[in-house]
């Protein structure tokens, strides 16, 4: 009798001590409350050694639905916190060392719990499948570019000069790797115009461009300084009959004459200079007083003639070279 009475009163106690437990988890749960599906902005940074190697876009979406779950008074803080933007999934990502000489390097970035970090007692609850975010990283490098003046008027007949002519460029190597020069922003025409008219212009600093095929680039220095020089119009000129001398040292023992006769000693040249009235004044010889060179009687052919021009001109065509001539002493025989 004694021993059922104590099993009885065991039995007793067991249960009550369980609907206690059930009552109070019934009354904790009733005290629990849940917000859907908020969506959280996702904040992806580079490991420290690789932050200032790469330029990172997020493609898609750049947001993840988290739900929460918690007792009122702790919801009531995270409200806070969400209006003021405070709470993010933070997310660092490294990229593989055998991806590291890649242009681009794409990455599908999953999003846990473990990555959002709430208040003490709010717990996030992400929905799997709903969770991933992509972003793209494009490496960057630098280059050295010559820089372009634009736009150079199409009228414009004279010389740019740039300077320093060639700026290092730090952009996406995907892209830098096909561009061949770096621009200058778009100068003022007008202003170009204006002082053309004293035949000279200088740009004290003229900004570089800032973006390759829409994106951003950095250039080191910042502007260049632009100088514009006219030049007169220039043309062809075709020189007829100009007379081949020799040119002889002070003892020179040799008499030379072209073989042929006096048509020989003439010859006719193009040169390129500026459209004026009058042809050029052009001396042509050949040069028979070439240090080193040691000159006999005989016969000569295909000596190449000096030519002296004005300053302002420029030879239009292949060097041109002297016909045969002869060197005979000066005393009449033969030396």
């Amino acid at each position: 009798m004694s021993q059922k009475f104590m099993y009885d009163r065991l039995m007793s106690s067991l249960v009550a001590l369980s609907l206690a437990v059930l009552i109070w988890l019934y009354a904790r749960s009733r005290n629990l409350e849940t917000l859907d599906s908020v969506p959280i902005p996702v904040q992806i940074s580079l490991a420290a050694d690789q932050t200032n190697d790469y330029e990172m876009e997020l493609t898609g979406a750049s947001q993840v639905p988290v739900s929460f779950m918690g007792t009122p008074s702790r919801l009531r803080g995270l409200r806070g916190l969400l209006q003021q933007g405070a709470l993010q999934a933070l997310v660092t990502l490294r990229v593989p060392d055998d991806r590291l000489n890649d242009s681009r390097y794409v990455q599908d970035v999953r999003i846990d719990e473990s990555n959002i970090q709430t208040p003490h007692g709010v717990t996030p609850l992400v929905l799997e499948g709903r969770n991933h975010v992509q972003v793209c990283l494009r490496r960057l490098v630098e280059r050295r570019l010559p820089v372009h003046f634009s736009p150079v008027p199409e009228d414009f007949a004279g010389q740019v000069v740039i300077e320093p002519s060639s700026v290092l460029v730090r952009g996406p190597k995907e892209i830098l790797d096909r561009t061949r020069v770096i621009s200058t922003q778009p100068f003022n025409l007008p202003e170009i115009d204006a002082a053309l008219e004293e035949d000279a212009f200088t740009a004290g600093s003229v900004p570089l461009i800032h973006e390759l095929e829409g994106r951003r680039v950095k250039t080191s220095p910042s502007g260049v300084k632009v100088g514009l020089t006219l030049k007169a119009c220039q043309k062809i000129c075709e020189l007829t009959d100009v007379p081949v001398e020799f040119l002889c040292p002070a003892d020179f023992p040799w008499r030379a004459r072209f073989v042929g006769g006096e048509g020989t000693r003439r010859i006719s040249l193009r040169v390129l200079g500026p459209a004026l009235a009058e042809p050029p004044a052009v001396s042509a010889f050949v040069d028979l007083t070439q240090p080193g060179r040691q000159f006999a009687s005989g016969l000569y052919t295909d000596e190449p003639i000096r030519l002296q021009l004005p300053k302002e001109f420029e030879l239009a065509q292949s060097p041109p070279r002297a016909a045969a001539f002869r060197l005979t002493s000066i005393g009449g025989k033969q030396r």
